[in-house]
């Protein structure tokens, strides 16, 4: 049909892992970002997986089709269908998403992959976060595991992408008293200030949710914790601190 997609979410997350020989936590589900112009148009794709793919429909959620494996398979629309980052269709269950940073993480934040012989676009790990933050703020008592990804991906980075923190940020190296992972963090901001830098509204609600969270005025210091006996609030406070010290240093640059 001539759609642009993207992977997002645990999809975009495992593939970056499983890249790099780590490990990585297995998904119920598959999500995709799929820039369309309208919801005819999108209501098109998702006729054409039911009609020509045998894929079912989701009663409680209208962006959400079956595959014939069993698959959730989310379908998140964004481009010109969108109204102020927002998306509305007809249908059942969930019909209203919020979809900020969607189109600046496959404008800017998108990378080429291969499963299986097939090559297409999946999110970059700076727009695995940016978009997992603002889900995270967007509905906080329904998205813990975001908050465990973000987690995970922010103990990981520092050790995975090594050679792009030395090669292309070792300026970060003259403050003797940081460390590589907390370089490392920074590192991670800077990148995320690359796709969000086009759009003031943007940065300013990434700033705003890490703000909240360094501040304690949400819960996703604290939900961050996997292991209560090795792992504080602090820590997890100057990993969030680092992050949001980066962004800010690489919209300044």
């Amino acid at each position: 049909m001539g759609i642009d997609f993207f992977g997002v979410g645990a999809l975009a997350r495992n593939i970056w892992y499983v890249q790099n020989e780590e490990y990585s936590r297995g998904t119920k589900d598959i999500d995709f970002g799929v820039y369309v112009a309208n919801e005819g148009e999108y209501n098109q794709l998702c006729g054409k997986l039911i009609e020509d793919y045998k894929y079912t429909i989701v009663s409680t959620n209208a962006f959400c089709l079956i595959s014939p494996q069993g698959v959730q398979v989310d379908l998140l629309p964004f481009g010109e269908i969108e109204n102020e980052g927002k998306v509305v269709i007809e249908g059942k269950g969930l019909v209203s998403i919020n979809l900020d940073g969607f189109k600046e993480a496959f404008e800017y934040g998108a990378v080429g992959a291969t499963v299986e012989n097939d090559n297409f676009k999946v999110c970059s790990i700076p727009s695995v976060v940016l978009l997992k933050l603002i889900a995270f703020d967007d509905r906080p008592e329904r998205r813990p595991k975001d908050s465990i990804d973000i987690n995970s991906i922010l103990m990981h980075y520092p050790q995975i992408e090594t050679e792009l923190i030395w090669e292309g940020y070792n300026f970060l190296y003259e403050d003797d008293e940081k460390t590589h992972d907390e370089i490392g963090i920074e590192v991670l901001g800077f990148e995320i200030s690359k796709i969000i830098s086009n759009n003031e509204d943007l940065k300013n609600r990434v700033l705003d949710i890490l703000d909240k969270a360094v501040k304690l005025k949400s819960k996703l210091a604290e939900l961050m914790i996997q292991n209560a006996e090795k792992e504080t609030i602090k820590m997890k406070l100057d990993i969030l601190q680092s992050l949001q010290n980066g962004i800010v240093k690489g919209i300044k640059k």
